[in-house]
């Protein structure tokens, strides 16, 4: 084995935890379907590179969807064969989250990411069946629709915290921090991740950062912009974006919170595409 210099090498028993597997079962896999480790250890046992685990990964996934194994080995063997459509990646979402089935969203959003990428998988996956469940909710005062955009919103956060953000050095980042008491942060922190995705480095701070620490963050990287996310009203703190102002901190509000403020600094764009592009320009 030759990896590149930096990269940790996983064993059977790592691998078989992070993705929910039994070591049997990606033996298994690596006989019967070619899907494995890259090499060896000079003492014989299996290791794995982050691209071996991604396969993997992306095999449990398409099992998840009701694909057989061989049929997913195949697809995350062939890339060119046909992928699954954005329909039918809801459909399967919109199912284990009225089933609050946290695992299989996992696999699920996973799979996304790793075939879409992370703006795709937000516009034309997650943030529709988000929106349908919401909408349910709101009309009906539904609480299985109240808990199943519960899970949905936790099992997706959490794929984002798993997907890979490729260091960037040499560029100011964008900060994106949360208003406080705001409890709605996914759609900020997908955001961010989208922009990470795209190239463009990005930090996402989440909610109760205080103005202090915002300016010890602000002083230590330069930021080309902090965006302040606020999703109501009652998280939306103008003073908070004053204050930063004034010590010469780029803030730009973002979110429907902000809508009819004296806010200060650029806002971002309504919609997710055009502020991924404002972010990235």
């Amino acid at each position: 084995m030759n990896p590149d210099a930096g990269t940790r090498l996983l064993g059977s028993g790592e691998v078989a935890r992070t993705l929910g597997v039994s070591q049997v079962t990606l033996r298994t896999w690596e006989q019967r379907y070619g899907i494995g480790a890259a090499g060896r250890a000079p003492n014989g046992r299996r290791r794995y590179t982050p691209e071996d685990v991604e396969r993997l990964r992306r095999m449990r996934a398409l099992q998840a969807q009701g694909t057989s194994a061989r049929d997913a080995a195949r697809l995350v063997l062939d890339r060119s064969a046909a992928e699954v459509t954005a329909g039918q990646r809801r459909h399967r979402l919109a199912e284990a989250a009225e089933a609050l089935d946290l695992p299989t969203m996992g696999d699920l959003v996973d799979d996304a990411l790793g075939s879409l990428g992370v703006a795709t998988t937000w516009t034309e996956v997650v943030a529709p069946v988000l929106r349908a469940i919401g909408e349910r909710w709101a009309r009906l005062g539904d609480r299985a629709a109240m808990a199943a955009e519960w899970a949905l919103a936790t099992a997706v956060s959490t794929a984002l915290d798993r997907y890979p953000a490729p260091a960037r050095v040499g560029r100011a980042p964008m900060v994106f921090v949360c208003g406080p008491a705001e409890r709605h942060e996914l759609p900020v922190k997908a955001l961010c991740a989208a922009l990470n995705d795209d190239g463009a480095p990005a930090m996402f701070l989440g909610g109760l950062v205080s103005p202090d620490v915002l300016r010890v963050v602000a002083d230590r990287f330069d930021p080309a912009g902090v965006v302040v996310w606020s999703m109501t009203s009652q998280s939306a703190d103008v003073r908070i974006l004053r204050a930063l102002h004034a010590d010469g901190v780029p803030v730009r509000p973002a979110g429907p919170g902000w809508r009819g403020l004296p806010t200060v600094g650029e806002p971002l764009p309504p919609s997710f595409t055009a502020a991924l592009a404002a972010c990235s320009g």
